[in-house]
């Protein structure tokens, strides 16, 4: 399989912010367009309705001398009365032909255009532009004297400039405000994006802080929303420390486990074959022991199934520890083999046997004593007695001694972690380890074991 190609990373205010700019461009566009042609339909609708009424007052003031048609040369309006003025006046009579204009029509260059258009119904009126004009036009029949009813037809011609001036003003106006309302709400979104995206700045700084070894987990207040992800990294980042602390812990374990076989065979003879092999053997217990407890976390309460002979592990650990220190004179007194099962893994129990004894061979003057008895309270128990007649411990020192690293006495060799490791194990299973004085003076190692 191919490796994976790491794709460029991209931001994520980026995206927001694009997505939200094409929506407010798209959404002020239409609403821009919608408003201009509104407007235009407005301007429009009215510059129509100004021209229609212009149309009404000239109709007003015509009059019809049986079949000519009158209108005067000077009207109040002074604007038909000038030829700058820009607003022209024209009539036809039904034949196209031109009846009355305004003064002001001087200058019109567009007669013959509105000569040239069709006839318009009668009642009817008509808007339009040509040639920089807006014009109403309209028609009405008019009874004569004579009985006859000739049609005529109304024209007001207006400069169209002063409608786009205003249309083109409005239009200034609308876009420019539009885009500065986009530019206002621009900023607003990229001041809400930068605040709303905070949380995961501060993820991202926290994790840094992590990385650098300043903090070793997510501290502060989070968003409801980015509180599974803020836990679950939690529960992550503590797991990884745990697992971490589980392989640094077992491999000063391990290192701890081996003396003893090591130290028993520098005491071996040339000959001694078959205690050599199982000094071997061991320490490949040892060494996988320790390995799958470092991988996998730790227990809740014994397993299932779980069977050790607790005589058997004692007269193993025994004869091991014998031979290290036989250049000590130390008696190490075990108890008849009797049918002691405990509910244990049986390298959980070497470990812990191994450790106890050890402990008693290194502070004890000359003996340590091992006794198994049924528990007086509880009858699922064994109670395993560790004697010596050292110096013992004292109250105030029993919680600190099984500790990691903590040690009493420094003059002995040791790194201060195999009663810490008895403890753990112990731990595993739901049980403790009670220290106190022991009949010789010593200490007392007390254990309650579960039997099988």
């Amino acid at each position: 399989m191919p490796a994976e190609v790491n794709r460029p990373s991209y931001s994520l205010r980026r995206r927001l912010l694009g997505s939200a700019t094409a929506v407010l461009l798209i959404f002020l566009g239409i609403t821009g367009l919608a408003l201009d042609r509104a407007v235009e339909r407005s301007l429009v609708s009215g510059q129509s309705e100004r021209l229609f009424l212009r149309v009404l007052n000239l109709l007003a003031e015509s009059e019809l001398n049986g079949n000519d048609f009158w209108l005067p040369t000077y009207l109040a309006e002074e604007r038909y009365n000038s030829p700058e003025s820009g607003l022209v006046a024209l009539v036809l009579n039904e034949q196209r032909q031109l009846v009355w204009e305004s003064l002001s029509s001087q200058w019109f260059e567009q007669s013959d255009w509105v000569l040239a258009q069709p006839n318009v119904a009668p009642g009817k009126e008509e808007f339009g532009n040509v040639g920089g004009y807006v014009y109403e036009r309209y028609a009405v029949l008019w009874e004569g004297t004579d009985g006859e009813t000739p049609r005529f037809e109304f024209w007001v011609l207006e400069d169209a400039s002063p409608l786009q001036r205003s249309l083109q003003t409005f239009r200034s106006q609308l876009w420019g405000g539009l885009g500065a309302v986009t530019l206002v709400l621009l900023l607003t979104l990229w001041l809400v994006a930068r605040w709303g995206l905070a949380p995961l700045h501060q993820v991202a700084m926290h994790l840094r802080k992590i990385r650098s070894g300043e903090a070793r987990r997510l501290e502060g207040r989070y968003p409801r929303e980015l509180t599974p992800l803020t836990d679950n990294l939690n529960r992550l980042l503590e797991a990884e420390q745990g697992q971490r602390d589980r392989y640094r812990q077992a491999m000063a374990d391990l290192a701890h486990s081996l003396k003893t076989p090591l130290a028993v065979m520098r005491t071996l003879e040339p000959g001694d074959v078959d205690e050599l092999n199982e000094q071997i053997s061991r320490m490949d217990q040892i060494v996988r022991y320790q390995l799958q407890r470092a991988v996998t976390e730790a227990r809740s309460g014994p397993v299932l199934g779980q069977r050790a002979d607790l005589g058997e592990a004692l007269a193993r650990v025994g004869r091991a520890l014998e031979k290290a220190y036989a250049a000590q004179d130390k008696v190490l007194d075990l108890p008849d083999a009797g049918d002691w099962s405990v509910a244990m893994d049986p390298n959980d129990l070497l470990e812990v046997l191994g450790n106890l004894l050890e402990n008693g061979f290194k502070y004890s003057r000359s003996v340590i004593s091992v006794a198994v008895t049924r528990d007086s309270e509880n009858a699922d128990a064994w109670c395993l007695d560790i004697d010596d007649d050292g110096p013992g411990i004292s109250p105030a020192e029993r919680e600190r001694v099984l500790g990691r690293h903590q040690r009493l006495d420094t003059l002995q060799p040791g790194q201060g972690i195999g009663l810490a490791m008895v403890r753990d194990i112990l731990a595993s299973y739901g049980l403790v380890l009670q220290i106190d004085t022991s009949p010789f003076g010593g200490a007392r190692f007390r254990l309650l074991l579960p039997s099988a």
